[in-house]
Parts: C-alpha cells; structure tokens; sequence
C-alpha cells in the first residue's frame, strides 16, 4: 500500500514515528473505516488488528476539539490498553490529540478529573469506561466512533454488559469490533442489536 490513501500530515507522523505500511487485511479495515461502515474485523492476533486501529482512529479523528470525547475503544485488559495508548500517544502530540487512559489500575477520581479537562480519544477497559459513564466522567454525546479490541476475550471476561450498556447511550456512530475467529451467540447478538456490520477477514 501506498501513504497516500493517509492524509498527508498523519502519513507523515507515523513514518517518522516507524510505523510500516498497512498490509492487505489492515488496508481493508481502513478503507471500510473511512466509508463510515460498522466493521467485523476478524484475525489472528499476529494479523495486525491493534495497529489498523490506530490508522483508522488518527484519520477519523481529524483535529483537536474542546470538551467531549470523540473516540472510545475498549481493551481486554490493562496492558493492552496501555500498549494501544503508547500507540496513539507516539503520534498524537504532533497532531494536536489528547488520548486519555483509563483503565482498573489507575486512580478513578485522577482518570475522571483528566477527561474533565477534555480529551479527544479514551482508551480503557470495559469496567473502567463503564464506571467513569455512570458517574458522568464523560459525555458521549460527541462520539463517533467505539471500537472493541479483542472482543471475544471482552465477552468471555463476562464485559458483555458494560460493553452494551455504553452502545446503547451512544448517539448515531461507527461501530469497530476487532477479534480473533470465533464462535460466541452473545457476541453476535450484540452485533445484532447494533448491526449491520461488515466483515472483514483474514
């Protein structure tokens, strides 16, 4: 794949920052992400799933905004949360972003004042993001897109209802559910009520 399907200046932050071009299957996810379609995004985990979502967030999320988020994506647990954030952040700074991390080892009234004080993209797990939206530490009235990484591990870790309960507060917005093949009815009873979605595999 070529850099210029990326807008120009996110193209050239993440050559600087040593990310490789999209191969086949994340130039697929990125392609659907950028026509607003709900995407099924189903690979191995060495198929580079993480790595399409940053792409696609950091071209979806245009320019910084004041106030609410935008972008919220759910992890499976605390590292990978973290890992995705390291990501976004290596590029976020030359692009004028604030990516907030929230997830059940930090401090909640800490990760609750952070997003206060805006923030343009969450990154957290499932029980985390759901405790800061019951307690009005974020409003999602601005988003546009939720992204489920390692969905099938959200669900088996028994995350379903979290994971509902926030779609369902969310205004019209684009749905990505990324995750290794699967055979789980909850999951696509979840996706039922969502739907419909586009499949991409690997």
């Amino acid at each position: 794949m070529s850099w210029n399907k990326i807008r120009p200046e996110l193209a050239e932050v993440l050559q600087n920052k040593g990310f490789n071009s999209m191969n086949p299957f994340q130039e697929a996810i990125f392609d659907a992400m950028k026509s607003g379609r709900n995407i099924l995004a189903e690979g191995s985990e060495s198929s580079g799933k993480t790595t399409a979502i940053v792409y696609s967030v950091l071209e979806k999320i245009k320019l910084p905004e004041e106030g609410s988020p935008r972008a919220i994506i759910s992890c499976s647990s605390n590292d990978l949360a973290e890992q995705l954030h390291t990501e976004l952040t290596k590029c976020a700074f030359h692009l004028d972003l604030t990516i907030d991390l929230v997830h059940d080892k930090g401090n909640m009234l800490k990760q609750r004042n952070d997003l206060f004080d805006g923030t343009e993209i969450i990154v957290g797990t499932p029980k985390r993001l759901y405790e800061l939206y019951i307690q009005n530490g974020y409003n999602v009235g601005k988003v546009k897109l939720f992204i489920i990484d390692d969905a099938i591990q959200q669900v088996k870790n028994g995350n379903l209802m979290q994971l509902k309960r926030i779609a369902e507060s969310l205004p019209k917005c684009q749905f990505l559910i990324a995750t290794t093949p699967y055979s789980d009815k909850r999951l696509e009873e979840f996706m039922d009520e969502i739907g419909p979605f586009q499949k991409i595999e690997n």
